[in-house]
């Protein structure tokens, strides 16, 4: 089996091709929105101002999911006490 055989180098070719022009219309859509005064923020074009309001709705968001984790923890710890009692009341000898 030929290694670069015809449509190994088409293939190549394209992908490269593809790559290039690819690149070049991120560097120009990036360009574009840099002029605005915009900057890419985990997938959003966003001024810097709305990168703080955005970063403070994140904070928030992270200490409401550790307290519920917090939570769920408790929760489990009491569950597998109280499994723990009964079992010991009822089953044990």
């Amino acid at each position: 089996m030929e290694k670069d055989d015809a449509i190994t180098l088409k293939v190549k070719e394209l992908r490269r091709k593809t790559g290039e022009r690819v690149k070049e219309q991120i560097s120009k859509e990036y360009e574009e929105f840099k002029n605005r005064g915009k900057y890419p923020w985990e997938g959003l074009w966003v001024s810097p101002k709305e990168v703080k309001n955005l970063q403070r709705e994140v904070k928030k968001r992270d200490r409401i999911v550790f307290a519920e984790v917090i939570f769920l923890f408790i929760v489990i710890l009491s569950l597998s006490f109280m499994l723990f009692r009964i079992m010991k009341v009822f089953i044990l000898p």
